[in-house]
């Protein structure tokens, strides 16, 4: 709990000095799971920007749009209708205008205007927000999710969230006091997820050491300053990741209550953000490549995600519970034994709970008794059972001494 309220104190003030980068310069972005979108056709993407983007131009949405075509694995033989969402896209204190809840509330009825304008029976929509711009689809689909009577019907909306500062687990939002969501960003606690049963298919791409949406869930400095330079290097990248390259280890798809599936894609990083200045300022490459050997371990272990999978526990059996075992001998030598069949009766009797198997007869264990070398039963012989009368015996059963021994001892 202690590391935790650490964590909370430092965490607003090193995103302050980071909140510059949160912003969705390439904010018209490949993103989706081939299960979500493969073979859709859709009518129209509604676009929102990040921070500092409150309007994008036609022009760069429609250069992207191969990119998105690719990474959907959309059906459209070319670009849809692409329309941009303008809102505030505003983070003040950090930047000028309205706070971040007040910019988002604006960024969501703009929205949801759009897809009540946009949407025609029949025709599939694109819902597509970079890092504030996410906050905004969270903020609608939790709208959407709470009146579903009056929002399009479930396989008309796809949303896709691209660098989102509320990613579960991860988003850095998740780690905010609630002073510093209530108080300066303005930002209802809702915002810090997405709605768990919303009726619409979604797509969560996320890059790997992105400070705001792969903040570290564990107290790791070298992890968090990691995740701080991922600002710069990872975080607005998002927007443009080929996601037919991400392994399928990184992909991860649930489905809830609804039927609607959340598709995460968690792109990895081929680098360290932490000493990529290094490599920008000329540090020889085996220095800085030495230096990343050392460190990668480190970053990992910043984040659950990565432990080892736990060692299944292996049951110890009581002895006591132990199955009897019984020998097994041939079914054509107990035909031919007289004795072993009496044997097989015995065993059967003493342990009805065993299933015989067809063809096999069950034969009880050897008494210890009968383990005792052969010297001594032959001494025990001569004193207690004279030779005429162990031949006389053996003519009034029809046995063969010698054979019966041998199929007591289990041999």
């Amino acid at each position: 709990m202690a590391k935790r309220s650490v964590r909370k104190c430092w965490v607003p003030v090193a995103a302050a000095a980071a909140a510059a980068t949160l912003i969705g310069p390439t904010p018209a972005a490949a993103s989706g799971p081939v299960a979500a979108t493969a073979g859709t056709t859709a009518a129209a993407a509604l676009i929102v920007g990040g921070t500092t983007f409150p309007t994008l131009e036609q022009s760069f949405m429609a250069e992207l749009w191969p990119t998105w075509n690719r990474s959907l694995g959309l059906a459209n033989p070319a670009a849809p209708e692409l329309i941009n969402v303008a809102y505030p896209a505003q983070l003040a204190p950090f930047t000028d205008g309205d706070p971040l809840g007040v910019s988002v509330a604006a960024g969501v009825s703009n929205l949801l205007n759009l897809i009540s304008a946009t949407y025609s029976v029949g025709a599939h929509l694109l819902v597509w927000g970079i890092s504030q711009g996410a906050l905004v689809l969270n903020g609608a689909q939790q709208i959407l999710a709470s009146d579903p009577a009056v929002a399009p019907p479930p396989d008309a909306l796809t949303f896709i969230r691209v660098a989102d500062p509320a990613a579960a687990i991860t988003g850095v939002l998740n780690f905010l006091p609630a002073f510093i969501m209530s108080e300066v960003l303005r930002l209802d606690n809702a915002a810090r997820t997405a709605p768990a049963d919303s009726q619409f298919n979604t797509i969560v791409v996320t890059n790997e050491f992105d400070g705001f949406a792969d903040f570290p869930d564990r107290f790791n400095l070298v992890a968090v300053a990691n995740a701080l330079a991922g600002l710069m290097y990872r975080h607005a990248q998002t927007g443009i990741a080929d996601l037919t390259s991400v392994p399928a280890q990184k992909i991860a798809v649930t489905t809830n209550a609804l039927g609607a599936t959340t598709t995460t894609y968690l792109v990895p990083s081929p680098f360290l953000p932490l000493t990529q200045p290094l490599r920008e300022a000329g540090v020889p490459t085996q220095w800085v490549d030495a230096l990343d050997d050392m460190l990668w371990p480190v970053v990992k272990a910043g984040y659950s995600r990565n432990d080892p999978a736990p060692a299944t526990a292996v049951a110890a059996q009581d002895p006591l519970e132990a199955p009897t075992q019984i020998a097994e001998i041939p079914p054509a030598q107990s035909e031919q034994n007289p004795a072993a069949q009496r044997v097989t009766a015995a065993a059967k009797a003493a342990a009805p709970s065993i299933v015989e198997a067809p063809g096999v007869e069950l034969v009880a264990q050897p008494d210890p008794a009968m383990a005792a070398p052969k010297a001594s039963r032959e001494r025990a012989a001569r004193v207690h059972s004279p030779t005429s009368r162990s031949k006389a015996a053996a003519e009034r059963t029809g046995e063969n001494p010698e054979r019966g021994s041998a199929v007591r001892r289990g041999r």
